[in-house]
């Protein structure tokens, strides 16, 4: 059902047009196509490694920051060198 879904994504039908098609009851669809949505969050890392030290942040003589951006939209610029329990308890708030 998994290759359906994909397929849907890929044509330039609507949901109700594809399962017409298909012969496909729609609430069938919709049940697969929330699972399919399920794994793929789950297979998307949560957290990226996060590196400190000095000259990571520098380049070209040039301070860099460090940005978080959280799942609603927020971001918070932090300083170059930002202690990493700070970064880390920020992390924790997501």
């Amino acid at each position: 059902m998994f290759a359906l879904v994909e397929e849907l994504y890929q044509s330039k039908m609507t949901r109700a047009e594809f399962c017409e098609q298909k012969g496909l009851s729609r609430n069938c669809f919709y049940y697969w196509q929330k699972k399919y949505r399920q794994q793929a969050m789950a297979e998307q890392p949560g957290f990226v490694p996060v590196q400190t030290g000095k000259g990571i942040f520098v380049r070209n003589g040039v301070s860099q920051s460090i940005v978080l951006s959280y799942p609603n939209g927020v971001s918070v610029q932090l300083p170059a060198g930002t202690p990493l329990p700070v970064i880390s308890s920020l992390l924790r708030l997501a």
